[in-house]
């Protein structure tokens, strides 16, 4: 399992943030709408549909009695995205004058989109292919889409400091984010961290410290990582060479499996994601003809 790296952003980041309450005294929902292929729609449809599941819950336990006092919501990872946006609506809707928002926690989620800033045509290839054969959802992850009437992608607008999405994160007594520092291709680490820098590129350059209750999952989000102070001594070239040779050749069946399995995958991936993507368009085309949508359809930057 790889390490993961925690970004507290609290008032307090020492303080135990988790609060803890009786099984009886929570509600707990795990949205539904945005289920399976769904994941296609984009981030404001599947923001919209979570919006209306969370209203329609928090006015069926009003009407029984038993309405709710704190919210916390956690998302993983294009799930983290949709909540954000989800959770602009709610504050724009005035729920969190009833109700205080207390825990808002993302998991690999890539805040800051999946388009690779890496050159060669491999990056290239992934940021043209990747883009387009994933509906909407495809092009607003690899920032090429343009959202409404903003003229911008939907991710820098959900970052805008004037946006209601800003808005209502800052009403959240916490805000963590966790990422991935090895081995998540699909959201890696400078995106679900929100990091300029990845200073876990090469793991045998560094100490890595974790915190001793979540060891070795959780890293110690004070002090995560620092250079190694001493370097290992360097191997005798003849010792190398007979080390690449050996790993060269216990990977000869790997690329020749590679080779024939890929032009295959390729041809399957993109006939599956043109279907997926034909079915999304119109998921979303009666997504927009529903009722209940003009609530959601607010101004989404604040003077």
């Amino acid at each position: 399992m790889p390490a993961v790296e925690p970004e507290r952003t609290s008032l307090d980041p020492k303080a135990d943030h988790l609060e803890k309450h009786p099984e009886d005294k929570l509600n707990i929902l795990v949205a539904k709408s945005n289920s399976g292929t769904y994941t296609y729609d984009g981030i404001e449809t599947g923001g919209e549909r979570v919006t209306q599941e969370v209203e329609e819950l928090l006015e069926q336990l009003i009407k029984a009695g038993t309405p709710i006092a704190k919210l916390s919501i956690v998302g993983y990872s294009l799930g983290g995205l949709i909540a954000r946006y989800a959770i602009g609506l709610l504050y724009s809707k005035g729920w969190f004058e009833k109700i205080k928002p207390i825990n808002f926690t993302t998991f690999a989620t890539p805040h800051l989109g999946v388009r690779t800033p890496l050159r060669g045509y491999h990056s290239q290839l992934w940021n043209a292919f990747g883009a387009r054969t994933l509906s909407s959802s495809g092009r607003q992850l690899f920032t090429i889409d343009t959202f409404r009437d903003t003229n911008r992608p939907i991710l820098s607008v959900l970052a805008d400091p004037s946006s209601i999405f800003i808005r209502a994160l800052s009403e959240f007594k916490t805000r963590n984010l966790y990422a991935n520092i090895i081995n998540d291709r699909s959201a890696p680490y400078y995106t679900t961290a929100i990091a300029s820098t990845d200073p876990f590129v090469d793991l045998d350059a560094v100490d890595i410290r974790t915190l001793n209750t979540y060891s070795p999952t959780i890293l110690d989000p004070d002090n995560p990582v620092s250079p190694k102070s001493t370097k290992e001594p360097l191997q005798p070239f003849y010792t190398r060479l007979s080390s690449s040779g050996q790993s060269l050749l216990t990977r000869i069946p790997l690329y020749t499996a590679l080779i024939a399995l890929i032009p295959v995958a390729t041809v399957a991936w993109t006939i599956n994601s043109g279907i997926q993507s034909f079915r999304s368009n119109k998921r979303i085309q009666l997504h927009e003809q529903g009722k209940g949508l003009d609530g959601y359809r607010i101004p989404l930057l604040m003077n």
